[in-house]
């Protein structure tokens, strides 16, 4: 009751206290939880494309292995004398979730000297000149649809244009290549992003006087990636924001009960619940000046002299060296002196007022002491 006094008493502060309370709950939960995943950048593939070349050469001179007409494909080394005539095809496609791109594709014969090779990733380009020998271009390409273009070089010829070129620049540095170099450029969108790139593959060729090399990709993939935000679990467990809503959903109820509580009056104890609160501190107070007892009626009709307070009682007991007898019947406290009887009587009790006991308890007898008695416990002043 003391506690209900006080909270209506501090209501305000209280409820302020409160509120702060589940505010605090709230964001600190939240924040726990938000905290609780780690967000880390990490690179996914969006999309990837695909490009390779196919290659092949038809026997046009007759020899003692292979009959005119033979078709001869993808192999390393081609017979210059022979099948002199390469004839590829390069093939462009893409993989993703949706698309629709427009894609040209032009192919260029390429002579030129570049630096010598020395372990080096770049090496300086001393010329070069190109020429384009195909060119093919589609519109609304769709993921998994290849788009191609085919060529032919003549590789010798090739080998004798570029041995051409570096006498007439009388030049000597530098290392003689020859190659067919593709250019896919792709503009429109892909997986919901808008596209406009220009990948370059290349078919290099290689010239010995009696056979051509060819290297190139069958089917090169490469994959266009970007930077997301992934949400990861953190280590830091589910007990510190659960505390937390626990917090704010406790606060917010023992609002909710407080402003019932306001609102109905039931909030502050009543002035009898008050008054029961205090005697019964201040009977534990005084709890060793007291003893349980039931006084005769002859001797609660003994002179009375009514006390105000069960603090003065206590002290008229001192002063009389007797003990506080608290009557189990009436619920009073009394002070026998002599003739005189000195009385308290708490809040709540009517003049002349006797609790409800037992008949047979009534009729036994009691024995008063004063603390200072014989061992029969006898008081002097009763007899």
């Amino acid at each position: 009751m003391r506690l209900r006094s006080a909270l209506d008493e501090w209501f305000v502060v209280v409820v302020v206290a409160l509120l702060g309370l589940a505010l605090l709950g709230g964001w600190g939960a939240y924040g726990a939880v938000a905290d609780d995943e780690d967000v880390e950048q990490r690179t996914v593939e969006a999309w990837s494309t695909t490009g390779g070349f196919d290659h092949g050469a038809t026997v046009q001179e007759e020899n003692e292995v292979f009959p005119v007409g033979t078709e001869l494909s993808d192999r390393s080394v081609y017979f210059a004398a022979v099948a002199p005539e390469l004839e590829a095809t390069f093939t462009y496609a893409y993989d993703a979730p949706d698309g629709d791109v427009a894609v040209s594709l032009e192919a260029d014969r390429v002579i030129r000297s570049v630096e010598d090779a020395d372990e080096k990733e770049e090496r300086a380009e001393y010329w070069v000149t190109n020429e384009t020998i195909a060119q093919d271009e589609t519109e609304g390409l769709a993921p998994g649809e290849e788009h191609a273009t085919s060529f032919s070089v003549d590789v010798p010829e090739l080998a004798e244009e570029a041995e051409e070129i570096r006498d007439g620049l009388n030049d000597s540095t530098g290392t003689l290549e020859t190659a067919v170099v593709v250019r896919a450029s792709v503009e429109g969108t892909i997986d919901g992003e808008p596209v406009d790139r220009v990948d370059t593959y290349e078919m290099a060729l290689e010239f010995d006087e009696t056979t051509y090399a060819v290297e190139a990709p069958a089917a090169e993939e490469r994959t266009e990636e970007r930077t997301e935000e992934v949400a990861v679990a953190g280590s830091s467990g589910g007990f510190g924001p659960a505390a937390l809503a626990l917090l704010g959903v406790g606060s917010v109820a023992a609002l909710g009960v407080l402003g019932v509580a306001r609102r109905k009056g039931t909030l502050a104890p009543s002035a009898a619940e008050l008054e029961r609160i205090d005697a019964r501190y201040e009977r534990e107070e005084f709890d060793d000046w007291i003893s349980r007892g039931s006084l005769p009626a002859a001797v609660r009709e003994r002179s009375r002299i009514e006390i105000a307070t069960l603090e003065d009682l206590v002290d008229v007991a001192v002063d009389c060296d007797r003990r506080v007898l608290e009557d189990e019947r009436d619920g009073r406290y009394y002070v026998v002196d002599g003739e005189a009887v000195y009385v308290y009587a708490p809040e709540g009790l009517e003049d002349g007022e006797v609790l409800e006991v037992d008949p047979q308890e009534a009729e036994e007898p009691t024995v008063i002491g004063d603390g200072s008695g014989g061992e029969d416990g006898s008081d002097e002043s009763a007899s």
